[in-house]
């Protein structure tokens, strides 16, 4: 079964890989949400990195690469975190992540992935709390960007959930 819908003057094809990519969005978040609940520093790395895979899956499916490259980052990322958050570190992350992105880059809007990526990783990297849910609101809102450019429906009803939680998060940190 293949439905057209109309994307900025281009047929959007609602296959089954669209489709199944949609349901791992789903799956992303419900996983995501899950360590938000985990007092364990190793269970909340095991499905962060579950999460993330299911996510890249999702993104492949869209063909989105950049979002494929930026997901692999983010589990390399946080198993480096987990380990040491020193300046070195962050600098390789930083390195390794341009590289990623000379190799995956398909379009203007994987910038927005890839810039979400850098800002996500520094806000990660630093102490203050304040500035992670500040620097949240300008991620969430990227990533809604790119989702709307890979036109990933469930991407962008999740992250305008995510946006708003950031703002309420930030609103209520500076009170």
């Amino acid at each position: 079964m293949m439905v057209l819908i109309k994307n900025r003057g281009y047929p959007m094809n609602l296959s089954i890989a669209y489709i199944f990519s949609q349901i791992l969005v789903i799956a992303y978040y419900l996983i995501y949400s899950i360590t938000f609940h985990l007092k364990n520093k190793s269970k909340i790395l095991i499905f962060g990195a579950m999460a993330t895979i299911i996510s890249s899956i999702s993104y492949f499916l869209l063909n989105a690469y950049t979002g494929v490259a930026m997901c692999f980052i983010a589990i390399l990322r946080n198993a480096l975190f987990h380990k040491c958050k020193s300046k070195s570190v962050l600098i390789i992350i930083y390195i390794i992540t341009l590289i990623a992105s000379f190799f995956s880059y398909q379009n203007i809007f994987s910038l927005l992935s890839i810039l979400a990526t850098l800002i996500y990783t520094y806000s990660l990297w630093q102490e203050s709390s304040k500035k992670y849910k500040l620097l949240g609101i300008l991620v969430n809102t990227l990533m809604l960007l790119y989702n709307f450019s890979i036109m990933s429906i469930m991407g962008i009803v999740f992250m305008i959930i995510a946006l708003i939680n950031s703002v309420m998060g930030y609103i209520i940190e500076c009170k």
